[in-house]
């Protein structure tokens, strides 16, 4: 995996030792959507793109500029530098997640990132009861990660993601993680998150119960609950109504007209 800077950001980014927040390709793409509204709302300039074989090439319009294109995997970052986000359009080539993971850690360590923010969904149907009766969010920490906002998150009503017994669900690759909880659904999830406890990096993971369908709804409030957690945008400042830009891509998800013209 390699990082390449734009040119006209090749002199001004910095992304060493910044809160790294990104999403993984997982049930409903809930993270991936409110990872736009983070990108759209924060209005993050586009600092550089990653590079890795192991993702499926796509390129579109980019709705940000006028001129200028849109690449599997994007990074964006605020003027101030304090935080980064990766956004991810296109999913891992099969068979290739594990080696797209282990690049994406190393990665991560060589930019020493303060924390990292990892956005997951898992499979809402394969809840637990405790799981039906709560918020619909759950997180994972790593050891290292700061105990302020664990304190933050416990504040907010995130319980720790529960291990069920009866999920019998178990892939030959996650053998060697069994005490971790299963999260179905959660694509790259529970291995990064593993690995990253292997390798003493602060992370923690906000998961989303979701199912496949129009999930905007579920985008903006898993957007909510990750600005709450890092103060993102001081929501005494905006109604939390009006709090999230939605991007022109958007106007045509799941349920929208679809673009004539692109047939024409």
């Amino acid at each position: 995996m390699k990082f390449i800077p734009v040119k006209e950001r090749e002199n001004s980014c910095n992304i060493t030792g910044s809160t790294l927040i990104l999403p993984a390709i997982s049930i409903g793409n809930v993270p991936q959507l409110a990872v736009d509204l983070l990108i759209t709302t924060l209005n993050l300039q586009r600092i550089g793109f990653l590079e890795d074989e192991n993702v499926i090439p796509v390129v579109g319009v980019n709705e940000h500029l006028p001129r200028g294109i849109t690449v599997a995997i994007e990074v964006y970052q605020s003027d101030d530098n304090k935080w980064t986000i990766i956004q991810q359009r296109a999913p891992v080539i099969k068979k290739k997640w594990h080696i797209f993971a282990e690049n994406l850690l190393a990665f991560i360590k060589q930019f020493q990132f303060s924390k990292v923010i990892l956005l997951s969904s898992a499979d809402a149907t394969r809840r637990i009861d405790i799981q039906l009766t709560s918020l619909p969010l759950r997180i994972l920490t790593t050891p290292s990660f700061p105990n302020d906002i664990f304190e933050q998150a416990t504040k907010l009503g995130l319980k720790t993601l529960e291990k069920t017994s009866n999920d019998d669900y178990v892939l030959k690759q996650d053998k060697q993680d069994n005490d971790l909880p299963k999260i179905p659904g959660g694509g790259i999830s529970k291995f990064l998150f593993h690995k990253s406890q292997q390798e003493n990096i602060p992370l923690i993971m906000i998961i989303f119960f979701a199912i496949e369908g129009d999930n905007t709804q579920d985008a903006f409030l898993l957007a909510n609950y990750t600005n709450s957690l890092l103060n993102l945008i001081p929501q005494q400042e905006i109604p939390i109504t009006k709090l999230w830009k939605t991007p022109a891509s958007w106007n045509y998800l799941f349920g929208n007209p679809y673009q004539q013209e692109l047939y024409q």
